[in-house]
């Protein structure tokens, strides 16, 4: 996002804190820079027809596959810091001049990103698309070595074990996938709410946009808000769930048909 650093959304203070593109939550497995031996997310790489806004690592982003159809996802409030001055609502195509993902060391496997799939030249950049933080995409090009992932269909229920897998800003000289872990408490009406141990979120924005997995490494969620935690003064880790982003999928099922 285009906030300072950790600024929190005083527009939704009482219930939501939505730290710029890319929450931060500190729960990072075994070390620093744990690595998972499979791929599962890359970086958002924006190339902008005005160069001067070109963002080369604009949180995260990965691949879903879905009825046989190859999607690539990320979360819609990377608009709020990957933007020109002239994009006001979630319409990208003038102004976007290529959208890449890869693995943050890697950045010549790639996948060229197609047409934003749910773009809304109604919906404004603002706060209230933290309600709906999905972005689905046509994929182009394929030259990554993300796998792609498949959704739950599923409810999670209390007390599983969730992991996202992606990179932060402050290991992104090193990090190509870290791996983060907590558990299941609950659902939101747009979000999950999830514990963390030591929630730190001025170690770890970048991360928005990363895949949150079940054990059986299916799609739950993506990473984009915090919640004001309702059983202490702390925040809970807060995933988009599944609920928009399937309603987008249904829409563009039903025009293919």
């Amino acid at each position: 996002m285009l906030l300072k650093p950790l600024s929190l959304a005083k527009a939704s203070v009482k219930v939501s804190f939505a730290v710029s593109l890319c929450i931060s939550s500190s729960f990072i497995l075994s070390s620093a820079h744990a690595q998972d031996t499979v791929q599962y997310s890359g970086v958002n790489n924006i190339s902008f027809h005005q160069t001067a806004y070109d963002k080369t690592f604009a949180g995260n982003g990965f691949l879903i596959s879905v009825a046989d159809k190859l999607y690539a996802v990320t979360v819609k409030h990377t608009l709020f810091e990957a933007k020109t001055p002239e994009m006001k609502h979630v319409a990208i195509e003038k102004h976007v001049k290529e959208w890449r993902i890869h693995p943050k060391q890697s950045p010549n496997e790639y996948i060229v990103l197609g047409r934003l799939l749910n773009a809304d030249i109604t919906e404004a950049i603002d706060m209230k698309i933290l309600q709906k933080d999905w972005l689905v995409f046509e994929v182009i090009e394929n030259h990554s070595p993300l796998t792609p992932l498949t959704l739950r269909e599923s409810e999670v229920t209390k007390g599983e074990t969730l992991t996202a897998y992606g990179c932060a800003y402050v290991n992104q000289q090193q990090c190509q996938q870290d791996t983060y872990q907590g558990q299941f408490i609950a659902y939101e009406p747009n979000n999950l709410r999830m514990k963390l141990d030591n929630l730190q979120m001025d170690k770890l924005r970048g991360l928005s946009g990363s895949p949150v997995l079940d054990t059986n490494n299916q799609v739950v969620g993506i990473v984009s808000n915090v919640l004001k935690s309702q059983t202490s003064e702390g925040f809970d880790f807060a995933p988009a769930n599944l609920k928009y982003l399937s309603k987008v999928l249904a829409k563009i099922s039903a025009k293919r048909v």
